[in-house]
């Protein structure tokens, strides 16, 4: 059994062919690209071009333009995620996606820019989420492919910090441009976004992927589809632990919407109002990703910093529920960041760790991609009857429960053995 694991193990090292320093940049100017391209536009640009070519409606349009983009995410994880894995040309099977993925999806930013209709504006939509999902499914396998257990934990908080960095640079920047055109806006994103995931590809060395042999028969098996949750537990409780943490994370979608309506902000003052409370949430997020990160590389456990940072979202949600003043919301919407940054540290080394094939890592991390990314179509289907019925506070108490149900269904998954993790054996990563 030993000698398995060790074979395992220096199975990972030899396929780990971009230098570790290297490959981690890499990594993090791609998902940069990524969240600045889908992030952006979620939480200021849609509402804000909706307010421009369809003031009577915004809710609406923005509700129905997330939804759609969402449930084409999902798929989109899914299928960018089977596609790299089988994907066999010279370039590599990461790098591929990752460049398609980038240039089309900044070209659909330009298009919702210079959309006139709202049709217009949540088809381009839709398809950029389409794209920057392939994205995001090529580079979170990375990890798996090319780094080795004992780094993942570090890969995953370096990557947490600096997707919120994303976020506060592209604030930054919409408040710099902030009497520009609409169009002026998706532009700057979608230049910013194209240079990075292009230099990330540039940086990262891949491999091709493995062409696949019919030696199972023509059907094709569910276990194929979706790792049997029989042989496989820790998978779906992994599914349902990003899931529910993600619907508290989405409440953070509609902080422009809730400015504007709950508080009375001008559309004129909303940017530079966000862009300080990112710039709050930022600092604690990555306070509290980089401490948790280096405690759980000390006390190498992972579960109960998820268990933690599930919490104390629910806890920064339910703050921003029945905030009376711009302070407390300031308040609620930081201890959410503390506790997003502290689920971002160990998250996907804890994922990497459960995936069950290592042949079927982007399609596995496409499917939990789709957990993190269906909440961006649920949230937005429920919060106009949730904001009719029962106001903001009514909305953000469902979205902080599911926080808490995040932090219950983290515990069925086993820990790997301390002493798995100090010989670095690749094998325990799906022990039960």
């Amino acid at each position: 059994m030993s000698a398995t694991l060790d074979q395992q193990n220096q199975e990972i090292v030899k396929k780990s062919i971009t230098p570790y320093g290297r490959l981690v940049f890499g990594m993090v100017l791609g998902q940069f690209g990524m969240t600045l391209g889908t992030v952006i536009p979620l939480a200021l640009l849609l509402t804000l071009k909706f307010l421009a070519i369809d003031p009577q409606h915004v809710t609406a349009d923005f509700s129905v333009s997330t939804a759609i983009g969402g449930i084409l995410q999902l798929i989109a994880n899914y299928v960018g995620g089977f596609m790299s894995d089988r994907t066999t040309l010279a370039f590599g099977k990461r790098r591929t996606w990752m460049l398609i993925g980038g240039l089309f999806g900044s070209a659909c930013l330009v298009g919702i820019g210079s959309a006139g209709r709202v049709e217009t504006v949540v088809a381009f939509y839709a398809l950029s989420v389409i794209f920057f999902a392939f994205v995001s499914s090529s580079v979170s396998a990375l990890i798996p492919d090319q780094v080795e257990e004992s780094k993942r934990g570090t890969a995953s908080g370096i990557i947490g910090v600096f997707n919120p960095a994303a976020i506060l640079l592209g604030m930054a920047l919409m408040n710099i441009v902030n009497g520009a055109s609409i169009m002026t806006k998706f532009a700057f994103i979608a230049i910013i976004s194209t240079l990075t995931i292009v230099t990330s590809c540039a940086l990262i060395r891949d491999s091709k992927g493995t062409r696949r042999s019919a030696t199972h028969g023509h059907a094709v098996s569910w276990s194929r589809i979706y790792p049997n949750p029989r042989q496989f537990p820790s998978f779906t409780w992994g599914v349902l632990t990003r899931f529910f943490a993600s619907v508290a994370f989405a409440s953070q979608s509609f902080i422009s919407l809730y400015l504007i309506q709950k508080f009375h902000i001008a559309t004129s003052h909303v940017t530079g109002l966000m862009t300080a409370m990112m710039l709050i949430q930022t600092i604690c997020l990555a306070l509290s990703s980089i401490l948790g990160g280096a405690m759980s590389d000390k006390v190498r456990r992972q579960k109960p910093f998820v268990f933690t940072s599930a919490v104390i979202m629910a806890v920064g949600v339910g703050i921003m529920a029945f905030a009376s003043s711009l302070l407390e919301a300031f308040l609620g919407f930081a201890v959410v960041g503390l506790g997003y940054g502290a689920y971002l540290a160990v998250d996907i080394a804890l994922i990497a760790r459960i995936l069950p094939n290592p042949a079927d890592r982007a399609k596995d991390f496409g499917i939990m991609n789709i957990a993190s990314s269906l909440p961006n179509s649920i949230v937005p289907t429920i919060a106009p009857s949730l904001i009719a019925v029962g106001g903001f506070p009514l909305f953000f108490s469902v979205l902080g429960i599911a926080g808490l149900i995040s932090a219950i269904v983290v515990k069925p998954i086993p820990e790997m053995p301390r002493y798995a993790v100090a010989l670095n054996l690749d094998g325990f990563t799906h022990s039960e």
